[in-house]
């Protein structure tokens, strides 16, 4: 009978298969299925209506899988801890996990591994909050085929069978053999994995290793930190080692590399002469057209002294771009014909693999010290035979060893997997090879056949590169949308036309952060805004300072070249640099020039946030459908048009207000409104403070606007009745004095201080910056007020 742990409230413990066919069987319980459970728990939060989830996985507690238990221990991740989330739009999930930040942004294996085990008992409770059932069966599947009602059946190693409307297979890597003549010769390991099976090693006996990028570093360093003396050898077609990783800094154009994506989709016909060129005008503008760091003629102690060299002293400002392609190549990749594909991996995979997966600074120090100290030696060759002991003819000359060691990364072609649940569901026809390699799938759903789904590593020929987690966490979220049958997100370019006051700023900051999570690529341009009247009331000219000059002359300037961690908000010119994106000031927003630029970077939704230019005939024909040019007004529509409709409706004595999105036209606040989303008013508060209390739901209203249309929706709309409407101007000073009377202030100063400070200083910052505040504000008091 399959062993089988139910974990959450509407199971009972027992040893059999679910009495019910459950709606979903992930098979698979390592990173990637975890990843998937995530996903079809939140799409549950979202109101999807699912009743079971079984995840069968053979080891006893689900998540680390092999690759992460403590099988593997002794080495560190190739991949920096902020990509290492299993949450799509949370990818630094696993650095806030971490309590000790000493080990670098390296850590170790079982770290990781203690990360998805909590992440697994947390999502075991979130499903018990929403009553979702998650059973878990400890054991494998070795056939599946498809039922006369369209189901799919699962049998298990038992002989016992699970009939499930959908299936997803989440098998982790498969490690590829390249001498598998030599599988069942003495001292042959088909693979590193688990390494605690490579301690059967004589401490002192030559060791071959196949391969010579990652896997075969972390062969070779859990070896030597073992205590193993004798001499090691890396032998590959190459004969060169990985890259060395600098620091992580974002590409500062990585929108350009989004636009690229856009462009190759636009003329895939074009594809492999535009991605070529595109990334390499990229890498040029990257280095300021400086070529020697892809020159590899050294010998490869000497090349590894150099790329250390290089990271310690971040001239390797490429790889920003390289790493900036983690999202979108597969994007590329999709737009390729098959003939270039073939092309790619033939000619140019091994080395885009050497130079895009480095290896850390710490691994490349330990394999430099066996190189220095000719323990280690790096080789080309490919072919080798046994004859009592394996025997490799190679650019050293003939080596002879009694170990050998296959370490040359992921198998993906079908025929050589040793499955047989593969090998069952290609028998079935439930799966079909991909020329490029692995399952052919949806490249949007991960869809192999219908109910049937496929991620993780062999889905390399549909999406190119498919392991990396943040991959994985991305494909997770795509296979839960297609299972609940809601549709897929097409990444979006977003123009936000960022005012100049406070509130559009904070908006941005939030607004920019969530976007990016979800795989849309956000544009800030910041349009020019006149200054008001030269004669203006006191009451005005004090808003205007704490609503916008103390922001623009005083905020921006401070945090110029300062590092924004431990802030909850960005300013715009942070944000530039964080993440890569385009920031731009406009003088016109209406000029053919900008109108054109527009155009250049595929927008295709722009986001009013009090912008205070009007705009045009001319830039609403370029947003005509299928784009979309929309206002986030600060009032109820129609009744509160105009400005300063906040304080207008607080001496209205409204219960209630908030935020309208509508389309724009070519008069002001009257397009069809989509959303209208409003907050209780806090008469205690300023009109100024209150706006800090309502901000956040109009970036919600801006964000799930833009998720609708990214998912091919329709957005609702509903024209403004021009009898209802009420269209407002800046006070006068009567109208002031009146405001004033009833006892509604438009700013209180140390709660717009207050708000300042702790949204763009981090905790240890604030003291400092709060100083500096004060002493404007006192200075603008002391000139105001004289």
């Amino acid at each position: 009978m399959p062993q089988t742990s139910h974990q959450s409230p509407a199971s009972s413990s027992s040893s059999s298969p679910p009495s019910l066919a459950p709606n979903i069987v992930v098979v698979g319980g390592g990173a990637s299925g975890l990843s998937v459970l995530l996903q079809l728990i939140e799409r549950v939060k979202d109101g999807k209506l699912l009743r079971e989830v079984v995840v069968l996985e053979k080891r006893e507690i689900p998540g680390p899988g092999l690759a992460y238990s403590d099988a593997c221990a002794g080495t560190i991740l190739n991949m920096h801890s902020d990509t290492m989330g299993l949450y799509f739009d949370k990818p630094y999930d696993f650095t806030q996990w971490r309590t000790n930040l000493v080990d670098g942004p390296f850590p170790s294996r079982e770290k990781y591994g203690e990360y998805l085990q909590a992440t697994w008992f947390q999502a075991i409770e979130q499903a018990r909050s929403i009553g979702l059932t998650i059973s878990v069966i400890h054991q494998e599947a070795n056939e599946i085929d498809r039922m006369s009602d369209g189901t799919l059946l699962l049998t298990l190693e038992s002989g016992e069978q699970l009939r499930s409307q959908s299936v997803i297979l989440a098998l982790g890597n498969f490690t590829a053999v390249s001498n598998t003549h030599l599988m069942n010769q003495p001292g042959f390991f088909s693979s590193p994995w688990p390494l605690s099976k490579l301690d059967s090693i004589p401490l002192d006996s030559p060791v071959l290793i196949v391969g010579s990028r990652l896997s075969a570093v972390d062969t070779a360093t859990y070896l030597s930190d073992n205590g193993h003396r004798g001499p090691i050898t890396f032998i590959s077609r190459s004969g060169r080692l990985p890259k060395v990783q600098g620091s992580s800094a974002t590409y500062p154009r990585r929108y350009a590399l989004h636009n690229l994506a856009k462009a190759v989709e636009a003329s895939p016909e074009e594809s492999m002469f535009q991605v070529t060129s595109g990334l390499m005008n990229e890498l040029s503008q990257a280095t300021d057209g400086d070529w020697s760091w892809i020159l590899d003629d050294k010998s490869p102690v000497k090349q590894l002294q150099q790329d250390i060299q290089a990271a310690q002293d971040d001239q390797v400002q490429w790889q920003a771009v390289l790493r900036g392609t983690a999202p979108i190549i597969e994007r590329y990749w999709n737009c390729l014909s098959s003939k270039s594909q073939e092309l790619f991996m033939k000619q140019f995979y091994s080395i885009w693999m050497r130079f895009r997966h480095a290896m850390p600074v710490q691994n490349a120090q330990k394999i430099l010290k066996l190189l220095e100290g000719s323990q280690l030696r790096v080789v080309q060759g490919q072919y080798v035979r046994w004859d009592g002991t394996f025997k490799a003819e190679t650019s050293a000359g003939l080596i002879e060893t009694p170990y050998l060691i296959e370490a040359t990364g992921q198998e993906c072609c079908l025929d050589r997997i040793h499955s047989p649940l593969i090998q069952s569901a290609l028998k079935n026809k439930l799966l079909k090879p991909h020329p490029g390699g692995g399952v052919d799938v949806d490249f949007d759903t991960l869809r192999a056949s219908p109910g049937l789904y496929v991620i993780g590593s062999l889905t390399r020929g549909r999406h190119f590169y498919v392991s990396a987690i943040d991959r994985i966490a991305a494909h997770a979220a795509r296979v839960s949308y297609a299972i609940t049958q809601e549709p897929c997100a097409r990444s979006l370019h977003v123009a936000i036309f960022c005012g100049s006051d406070l509130f559009s700023h904070l908006m941005t900051s939030k607004l920019v952060v969530q976007l990016l999570a979800a795989g849309h690529v956000p544009f800030v341009f910041l349009p020019h805004h006149k200054g008001g009247r030269k004669a203006t009331p006191f009451e005005l000219r004090e808003l205007a300072f704490f609503e916008r000059e103390l922001l623009q002359q005083h905020v921006i300037p401070y945090f110029t070249n300062k590092n924004p961690e431990g802030a909850t908000h960005m300013t715009v010119q942070q944000m530039r640099n964080a993440y890569g994106i385009l920031v731009e000031e406009v003088p016109n927003v209406n000029k053919d020039c900008f109108i054109e630029s527009l155009a250049k970077h595929h927008i295709d939704v722009g986001l009013s946030l009090r912008c205070y230019q009007r705009f045009k005939t001319d830039i609403i024909r370029y947003f005509s459908y299928p784009r979309r040019l929309l206002n986030l007004h600060p009032g109820t529509l129609p009744a509160y048009r105009g400005v300063m409709t906040t304080v207008r409706a607080m001496k209205n004595k409204e219960t209630h207000f908030g935020y309208s999105l509508h389309d724009i036209d070519e008069n002001w606040d009257s397009g069809d409104v989509i959303d209208i989303r409003t907050h209780p008013i806090d008469y205690d508060k300023s009109m100024l403070h209150y706006m800090g209390d309502v901000y956040s739901m109009g970036v919600e209203i801006a964000a799930d606007a833009i998720d609708t249309l990214a998912r091919g929706k329709e957005l609702p709309k509903t024209p403004q009745k021009a009898e209802a409407s009420g269209y407002y101007t800046f006070p006068t000073k009567e109208e002031l004095d009146d405001i004033r009377d009833s006892g509604i202030r438009l700013v209180h100063g140390q709660s717009i201080v207050n708000i300042i400070v702790e949204s763009f200083a981090s905790p240890k910052e604030q003291d400092n910056f709060r100083a500096y505040i004060l002493g404007a504000v006192q200075d603008w008091y002391n000139r105001n007020l004289s």
